[in-house]
C-alpha cells in the first residue's frame, strides 16, 4: 500500500502482491484471509504508527492557547463504489459531490492530531469510526477519542459544528468549527440594576447576526492582519479583519458558552465564521487552530490516489472497514516520512523536486523488490495439500470436536 500498487491493479490485493512473491508456493491469500478475520486490532496500530513519528520522524505536536491543547481536527469522507450492493459491509447513506445525490456508500469518520514536521503542518490518523450516516460515524467517533495527556481543541468543519456538538463539549474536550453563514447567537443577558423584580431571570441578551455587514453588536475587538501570498512570480499584500464577540450563546443551549470571530478576506466574496468553547484563545489562534483543519483533507486524497481508498476490492464488514482504515493510515504516514526526507525529483526533466506523498509513492515502487527480498529472506515456502486419508464423514459434530 506505501507503493501505490494498488491503484495500478485497481485495488486488488492478489495483482498487487502477486508478482512479489510468485517465487513462493504460497503468498497473497495469506493477506487477504488476515483481512477478513480481523488479527489485529487497527487503533492499537493507529497509536504505534502515531508513537513512532514522534520518535523517528521528531514530530512536534500542535499546541494552542495558554493552556497548552493538543489540536485534534476531524473530518468524514463519503467512499461510493459503483458496484456496491447489498452485500457491501458498513454501507450507509451519504452524499456523493460526483453523483450530486446520496448514493449507497462508506461513510467514514477520522480524528487527527495536527503534528509539525520540518516545519511542515499535517495530520497523523488516530481513529476512524464508520456509520450509517455522517452524524451517527462522527458521533461514534466522539464517544472514543484517542487518548490525550493534556486538554484538547477539537477542530471541525460547519457540517459537524452543530449546536448540538457544542453542547457536548467540555472543559477537557474544547470544540473549535466554522458557524453556518445564516446562524443566530444570542449574547449574555445585561446585569440586574437594582432589587431584581418577580419572575425568572433572563437567560439572553441581545441578537447578534455576525454574518450581516452590520451587526447588532459592536465587537470586543478588532485585529487587522497583513499577509503575504505569492502569486505566480509577483507577492500580493492583502489586509484581512478580524473581529471578535466574547461570551455569546445558541438560543436552544444557553449554558454552552463560546466566544465567535469574524474574518473578513478579500480573496473571498463571503466571511468566515469561527465558534469555539476554549474561551482562553487569543483572536488570531481563533484563525491560526482553523487553518490545521485543510491540513487534513489531503490525507484522503492520497488514501485515495497512492492506497485505492475507493476500491478496496472487499465486501465484508471487517475487511472494508480496515481496508479503508489502513488507506488512510498509509495516506498519513506518507505525507510524514515525505516531509522529512529530502525532496524528490521524477525524473531529470524535474526542476522543482518537492516533499510530496506521491513522488515518495513512486520513488519505493521503483525499488519494492529490493524490500521484498528483504523482507522475504530466510522465509520457508509453505506447501498446501489436500489431505486424502481422511475418510469423509456426515456426521460434522464428530470431526469438529476438539
Amino acid at each position: 500500500m506505501m507503493t501505490g500498487r494498488l491503484v495500478a491493479t485497481r485495488g486488488s490485493l492478489v495483482r498487487a502482491v502477486y508478482p512479489l512473491v510468485l517465487h513462493l508456493r504460497w503468498g497473497w491469500h495469506a493477506c487477504e484471509r488476515a483481512l477478513e478475520r480481523g488479527q489485529f486490532e487497527i487503533d492499537q496500530l493507529f497509536e504505534c504508527a502515531f508513537n513512532w513519528c514522534l520518535r523517528e520522524l521528531e514530530a512536534e505536536v500542535v499546541r494552542l492557547g495558554s493552556q497548552q491543547r493538543q489540536v485534534q481536527a476531524l473530518d468524514t469522507s463519503t467512499i461510493a463504489r459503483f458496484r456496491a450492493e447489498k452485500r457491501l459491509g458498513a454501507a450507509g447513506k451519504g452524499y456523493w459531490g460526483r453523483a450530486n445525490r446520496a448514493v449507497r456508500a462508506n461513510i467514514v469518520a477520522t480524528i487527527n492530531s495536527v503534528v509539525l514536521i520540518n516545519g511542515i503542518r499535517l495530520g497523523l490518523v488516530r481513529r476512524t469510526r464508520f456509520g450509517e450516516s455522517c452524524e451517527k460515524a462522527v458521533a461514534a467517533l466522539f464517544k472514543e477519542l484517542p487518548p490525550c495527556e493534556s486538554k484538547r481543541l477539537v477542530v471541525v468543519d460547519a457540517g459537524i459544528a452543530t449546536k448540538e456538538q457544542f453542547a457536548q463539549a467540555t472543559q477537557e474536550n474544547a470544540l473549535l468549527g466554522r458557524l453556518r453563514s445564516n446562524c443566530k447567537l444570542r449574547c449574555a443577558p445585561p446585569p440586574p440594576v437594582g432589587k431584581p423584580g418577580p419572575g425568572r431571570p433572563p437567560k439572553h441578551g441581545s441578537q447578534l447576526h455576525p454574518w450581516r455587514d452590520e451587526p447588532e453588536v459592536e465587537p470586543e475587538e478588532e485585529l487587522m492582519l497583513e499577509v503575504k501570498e505569492q502569486v505566480g512570480k509577483k507577492e500580493e499584500k492583502r489586509t484581512i479583519r478580524l473581529r471578535r464577540w466574547s461570551e455569546v450563546h445558541f438560543e436552544e443551549y444557553p449554558e454552552t458558552i463560546l466566544d465567535t470571530v469574524r474574518v473578513d478576506d478579500s480573496k473571498y466574496d463571503k466571511p468566515l465564521l469561527i465558534g469555539s468553547t476554549a474561551l482562553e484563545l487569543k483572536t488570531i489562534e481563533f484563525l491560526s487552530g482553523y487553518q490545521c483543519r485543510p491540513t487534513i483533507e489531503t490525507n484522503f486524497y492520497v488514501g485515495q490516489d497512492s492506497a485505492a481508498m475507493e476500491m478496496p476490492r472487499a465486501f465484508a464488514e471487517v475487511s472494508v472497514k480496515r481496508r479503508i482504515s489502513l488507506a488512510l493510515l498509509v495516506g498519513s504516514l506518507l505525507k510524514a516520512i515525505a516531509a522529512k526526507c529530502e525532496a524528490l525529483s521524477l525524473g531529470p526533466w524535474d526542476n522543482k523536486p518537492q516533499r510530496t506523498a506521491g513522488r515518495l509513492a513512486s520513488y519505493l515502487n521503483l525499488r519494492v523488490r529490493n524490500f521484498a527480498d528483504l523482507a522475504l529472506k530466510n522465509t520457508t515456502p509453505r506447501n498446501y495439500r489436500k489431505n486424502t486419508s481422511l475418510k469423509k464423514s456426515k456426521n460434522l459434530s464428530a470431526g469438529c470436536s476438539g
